[in-house]
């Protein structure tokens, strides 16, 4: 796959991505858009996902839906794997997973695996503890 030409570097892309490497929360747009409207008051929302979606594109950061069915942003970019809980929505990077063989899917059925997303969805403990605790 060809590699897209990097676009140019603004200072709204660079506080975004600050924003989103500054946490490992898995921000929202609006968060994000929160956090950068500190620093500068004028920015607008729509600027905020042109640059979160020139990020996405350009490798930068990570997408992931929650159980919200908002996008999150995770600027780890390295493999990892993502565990959503369905009651609050949290979502938290899982590192350690044992690596799945799917290099060979392509001999198995055909197709060409650019990317691979694993996630896990459940109750946190957090969560669960709550369920358990009658008080």
């Amino acid at each position: 796959m060809a590699q897209r030409p990097r676009t140019r570097d603004t200072r709204q892309r660079r506080l975004v991505y600050e924003a989103i490497r500054a946490t490992t929360s898995h921000p929202t747009a609006d968060w994000i858009f929160d956090r950068v409207r500190v620093t500068m008051p004028k920015i607008s929302l729509g600027t905020v996902y042109r640059n979160l979606s020139v990020l996405r594109d350009e490798g930068l950061v990570r997408e992931i839906f929650g159980t919200d069915r908002r996008a999150h942003y995770d600027a780890n970019t390295r493999q990892h794997a993502h565990f959503i809980c369905s009651e609050c929505g949290a979502i938290t990077d899982l590192h350690g997973i044992p690596e799945y063989e799917w290099r060979t899917l392509k001999e198995l059925v055909g197709c060409e695996v650019t990317e691979l997303r694993i996630e896990f969805a459940g109750v946190c403990a957090t969560c669960r503890h709550r369920c358990e605790d009658p008080s």
